[in-house]
């Protein structure tokens, strides 16, 4: 015996043993313990340690914290996360800028999309049209939401990957519903893929919104097996007789530095494409404590 009371350890034998247990973990265990690591090992801000006031942002989205911690997410989102990058848990990556071109029947003009842990984002077009969510509520330039900006704020901004995982984050609940689905008919011969698991999401409610807005609708989210990122998220909403079927789909993933990214977000409704957006550049960083960040 060493002398040192049971249980005591420093913070280096603590993380020794989280990594020991991931490696004799099954794949998705390993994912979730990864971020706990990853978490573990943050930097502290200047430092030093945030202080009880909270100093720097801190970990744990459903523990009231700014940035996602281990327990926050299902484990195949968790997972996920960490396919992308791991990006939103750790102070330097707690937000993510893209800028590219918006193209839908009013032409094409250049676009800035920011998403932010824990949850807000942004839209914009230069000094013109701007869809904003500050974490209670969304606004435009001219005040709230209208169904001419549904496109966009659901495409672009809610269903976009990175806003689905935070989402989670802050509550709902995920099951699959199927795996190794085929994306064809099932008629052709010899199909080598893309096969894809399929998750039914359905987000925390959030005060001031009503179901079926965007932050507050029931996802179908598909998962590419083969690269373990999203493929696309789909709404199914009946209207009368018919259901309505509204498909975002992410194109061409790259990655840039330990970051994952998708190239282009195209929009179908009812099988036609109505809106898209090319990415043209993406970059991580810290998150933003303006207050007018994610205001119009």
């Amino acid at each position: 015996m060493d002398g040192r009371r049971k249980g005591a350890g420093t913070k280096v034998e603590r993380l020794m043993e989280i990594i020991v247990t991931s490696l004799n973990s099954a794949p998705r265990v390993r994912a979730i313990l990864a971020l706990a690591v990853a978490t573990a090992l943050m930097p502290p801000m200047n430092g030093q340690a945030p202080s009880a006031a909270g100093v720097g942002p801190s970990v744990g989205i459903q523990n009231g914290g700014d940035l996602v911690g281990p327990e926050d997410l299902p484990l195949p989102l968790a997972g996920m996360l960490q396919t992308m990058g791991g990006r939103f848990t750790s102070a330097d990556t707690g937000q993510i800028q893209i800028t590219g071109t918006t193209t839908d029947a009013s032409g094409a003009r250049s676009a800035q999309i920011t998403i932010q842990s824990p949850g807000q984002f942004a839209y914009r077009e230069g000094k013109g049209r701007a869809i904003t969510f500050n974490g209670t509520g969304v606004l435009t330039n001219s005040g709230q939401a209208s169904l001419a900006d549904e496109p966009i704020l659901e495409s672009l901004l809610a269903h976009l990957p990175d806003s689905v995982i935070l989402q989670a984050a802050n509550g709902g609940g995920l099951r699959k519903i199927a795996s190794h689905v085929r994306t064809d008919d099932g008629k052709t011969k010899l199909y080598t893929g893309p096969y894809w698991t399929v998750f039914e999401f359905a987000p925390a409610k959030r005060k001031g919104f009503a179901w079926g807005q965007a932050l507050q609708q029931e996802l179908f989210i598909a998962v590419d097996e083969k690269t373990r990122l999203i493929a696309e998220v789909r709404m199914a909403v009946k209207v009368g007789k018919s259901v309505q079927v509204t498909q975002t789909q992410f194109q061409n993933w790259f990655q840039q530095g330990a970051q994952w990214f998708p190239g282009k977000v195209v929009r179908l409704e009812g099988g036609v494409q109505t809106l898209s957006f090319q990415i043209q550049t993406v970059s991580t960083g810290p998150a933003s404590a303006t207050a007018t960040a994610f205001q119009p």
